[in-house]
């Protein structure tokens, strides 16, 4: 096995970092491309811990930052061969422009020695995944899975957006908003108006009255929750699953004992991805013995 760090520039020149994690061999089967959730980072241990593990299945493995990593952070943007320097992190990111850094990373996966690549994104980062494949059928993903998907876009309140609304009109978009506006984060009570506001944009396509999002799924899909999850469990894994009416085929997976994180069950999370990657995928051998 091999590990290596990774960089890519998005379409509007941001630098982002990953880890990509490949098993021996010159040409891999499959690779999974692997999105944190907000406030995350790329290099838990838990997502490097879970790549070494489908390693050793014959899976490869890239785990990738996009611009909504950490909380508050700095960016290198690009322009003219020059960086600028941005504020990045949960509390700045626009919904919508982790498209351009998921693009940039599956741009990248299919330059590499695989038959097929697979999404994948954790928390808040499935939702990130589903918004991108909605607006890019043609990517050339061949599956996707999301894992502890969130539902924070269901607990936002209108009189917070309507004031993120007024400052980004005012051009104050990247003015945090009172404490408490978001008392759902990792680690903090706000974020700023801009990212309010793009969230307030996105909700009702992924979970209001026309789906559309998750309608627009036109390949495999797997959903995972663990037992131990504080997120979801079987009755939201029957609810997403009714949303993907245009996926060919939509499994889910209840992983016992498992949390939200994932932490320490890397086994568990490997074998169920594993399994499901080798009935979906005719690039992939099936398991010796089943």
């Amino acid at each position: 096995m091999s590990e290596h760090a990774v960089e890519v520039r998005t379409a509007d020149g941001l630098s982002l970092v990953g880890l990509h994690l490949s098993p021996d061999g010159n040409s891999d089967p499959a690779c999974v491309v692997w999105l944190h959730g907000f406030g995350a980072r790329y290099d838990l241990p838990q997502f490097v811990a879970l790549g070494r593990e489908l390693n050793g299945l014959g899976i490869g493995f890239l785990t990738c930052e996009l611009r909504g990593h950490d909380g508050a952070a700095t960016g290198w943007r690009y322009r003219d061969g020059r960086p600028d320097f941005i504020r990045v992190g949960s509390w700045w990111e626009v919904f919508e422009d982790a498209s351009q850094d998921i693009a940039a990373w599956v741009t990248f996966a299919h330059t590499l020695p695989y038959a097929s690549v697979v999404l994948a994104g954790h928390s808040f980062g499935a939702l990130h995944a589903v918004h991108y494949l909605a607006s890019a059928p043609d990517s050339g993903v061949a599956a996707i899975a999301l894992a502890s998907p969130s539902f924070g876009l269901r607990s936002l309140q209108r009189e917070t957006a309507e004031l993120a609304d007024a400052l980004v009109a005012a051009g104050k978009g990247e003015d945090l908003l009172p404490p408490g506006s978001w008392p759902r984060g990792f680690g903090t009570t706000t974020v700023s108006a801009q990212t309010y506001a793009s969230w307030w944009r996105v909700a009702p396509r992924f979970f209001g009255e026309s789906p559309s999002f998750f309608h627009r799924l036109s390949i495999p899909v797997l959903i995972m929750y663990g037992t131990r999850s504080d997120v979801g469990g079987a009755a939201e894994l029957e609810y997403l699953a009714s949303l993907a009416t245009h996926a060919p085929a939509v499994e889910t997976r209840l992983l016992d004992g498992v949390t939200h994180a994932f932490n320490g069950a890397e086994l568990a999370v490997s074998s169920a991805l594993d399994e499901w990657l080798r009935r979906t995928l005719p690039v992939l051998p099936p398991n010796e013995g089943a």
